[in-house]
C-alpha cells in the first residue's frame, strides 16, 4: 500500500497564493491533486465556524506566512505584522487540535527550525517527541513527489499518527458496510431498537450507542500494523509517562463520561481522616450493567462496591507483600491488584465486603471508570470469592519436617 493509500478523505490547504500558478506552493498542490486527493484552498485562515467542520479531514498544510496585505518584494515584514501572524497561526493549530487530531503540514518559506521553536514555546509541539505537525521548507517540496516522500518518513517517525490513519481507513470501511447492512433490512432499525430497549427498561441512547459500537467491532478485520514503524525502543520513556500511557489504556477519566450515565466500573474517591491525617479510600461499582440501567430514578440505584486502598509498593516482591511475575501480580483470593489508576497509583480491591451505595451518595466523588478487560477480570475474580468451598488448614507439621531437637526447619 503507498503512502497516499493512507490518506483518505478531504485535505485542507490555507496558503495566501494557493490560486497563484506561478508560486511555489503550486507544484506541491500538483502532487497531492495528482495522487486523486480531494482538496479544499483557503487565501487565510478559517473561522472557528468552519473549523468545527474540519473534523474528519485527512490532512491540512498550511503556509505559515500568510500575507494580510501586500508587501513589495525586498521590503521586511514589520515585527508587529509577524508577531500577529504567528498568534494566530498558533490559535488556529491549537483550536484545529480541539476539533481534530490529524497530520498538520506547515510547509513555508521561511526557516522550519525558527517555526518548531516558536511551537514548542507555545506548548503545541514537545521538543525531541514526535508530533502530529510536520515542518518543511517549500523549496524541499517541489520536485515531484516530493511532498510524498518526505511525508512517509516523517510518518516512520511518527507512531501515533501512522497509527490514525490505518485505523481510520479501517474504520471508515467498517462504518459504510454496518449502515448499509441495517439499512438494507430495514431503514427503521433504529426505532425497533429503541422500542425495545424502553420496553427492557433501559437507557435507551446507551443501548443504542452500545450497538453500533459491538457490531462496529465485529466488522473489523485483524489490522496488520508494520512493524519497523512501532517496533522502537521506548527503554528511555520516563516511568510517569510510561504510567499515563498505561493508565489510558484501562482507565477512563470522568470528564470524558457523561454525568447522568452509571457504568460498572465506576471508580470513586472519598475522603476521610485516620490520625489526623488526611487519606482517600476508592469504591468500585461491579454490579452487572443491565442491573444498573433498570430504574426510573438514577440517584436511587444501588451500586455494589468493593473498597480499594492504594497499594504500597515497597511491598512488591518483598516479604510479606505481593510478588509480580511476567508482568502479573500473584495475587490472593480475597484481593485484586489494578495498576495503574487516579494518576498512576496501584490500587487494591478487597473482596471481604461488599458495600450498597446509592448514586446519589457517591455521583459528585466518580473520578473514572474501569475499563475490560480489567473489570471484567475482578468481576470474575470476586464471583470465585463468593462460590469458594471452605475446607481444613494443612498442619504445619504434615508439610515442615522437624529437626533432631523437635525444632521445625
Amino acid at each position: 500500500m503507498g503512502i497516499q493509500d493512507m490518506f483518505n478523505g478531504v485535505a485542507v490547504i490555507i496558503d495566501d497564493e494557493a490560486d497563484d500558478n506561478t508560486a511555489n506552493i503550486s507544484a506541491i498542490i500538483k502532487q497531492i491533486e495528482s495522487a486523486d486527493i480531494p482538496l479544499l484552498k483557503y487565501t487565510s485562515l478559517p473561522n472557528e465556524k468552519i473549523i468545527r467542520h474540519f473534523q474528519n479531514l485527512s490532512f491540512l498544510l498550511l503556509d505559515w506566512n500568510l500575507k494580510k496585505e501586500k508587501i513589495e518584494d525586498g521590503v521586511a515584514i514589520p515585527d508587529t505584522l509577524q508577531n500577529d501572524e504567528v498568534t494566530e497561526n498558533i490559535g488556529f493549530i491549537k483550536k484545529l487540535n480541539e476539533h481534530c487530531f490529524c497530520p498538520i503540514f506547515i510547509f513555508t518559506n521561511e526557516n522550519p527550525d525558527e517555526i518548531k521553536q516558536l511551537l514548542i514555546k507555545e506548548g503545541v509541539m514537545t521538543d525531541n517527541q514526535p508530533s502530529n505537525l510536520f515542518i518543511e521548507s517549500k523549496n524541499d517540496l517541489e520536485e515531484n513527489d516530493a511532498v510524498f516522500s518526505k511525508v512517509e518518513d516523517w510518518l516512520n517517525k511518527t507512531p501515533s499518527v501512522y497509527v490514525l490513519k490505518e485505523w481510520e481507513r479501517e474504520y471508515q470501511k467498517c462504518k459504510t458496510r454496518l449502515f448499509s447492512d441495517f439499512h438494507a433490512v430495514n431503514p427503521h432499525w433504529p426505532s425497533i431498537m429503541w422500542a425495545n430497549f424502553e420496553a427492557d427498561g433501559a437507557n435507551k441512547s446507551l443501548e443504542i450507542g452500545e450497538l453500533i459500537t459491538r457490531n462496529l467491532h465485529s466488522r473489523m478485520t485483524p489490522f496488520e500494523f508494520k512493524d519497523d514503524i512501532l517496533n522502537t525502543d521506548t527503554n528511555s520513556v520516563p516511568k510517569a509517562e510510561l504510567r499515563k500511557v498505561l493508565e489510558g489504556e484501562r482507565f477512563l477519566k470522568k470528564g470524558c463520561l457523561h454525568k447522568g450515565d452509571i457504568g460498572t466500573g465506576d471508580l470513586f474517591r472519598e475522603e476521610y481522616l485516620e490520625n489526623e491525617k488526611t487519606k482517600n479510600r476508592y469504591f468500585l461499582n461491579i454490579r452487572a450493567q443491565c442491573d444498573l440501567l433498570r430504574n426510573d430514578n438514577i440517584d436511587q440505584v444501588y451500586l455494589y462496591c468493593l473498597k480499594g486502598r492504594v497499594f504500597d509498593e515497597n511491598k512488591i516482591n518483598e516479604e510479606g507483600g505481593i510478588s509480580i511475575i511476567n508482568g502479573h501480580f500473584i495475587e490472593k483470593i480475597n484481593h485484586s491488584i489494578i495498576p495503574f489508576l487516579d494518576d498512576g497509583k496501584i490500587i487494591e480491591f478487597l473482596f471481604r465486603e461488599i458495600n450498597l451505595k446509592k448514586w446519589k451518595d457517591l455521583k459528585e466523588k466518580r473520578i473514572g471508570r474501569l475499563l475490560p478487560p480489567y473489570i471484567t477480570k475482578i468481576q470474575q475474580r470476586y464471583a470465585l470469592y463468593m462460590q469458594r468451598q471452605g475446607v481444613p488448614q494443612i498442619p504445619d507439621a504434615a508439610i515442615f519436617p522437624l529437626k533432631e531437637d523437635g525444632d521445625e526447619k
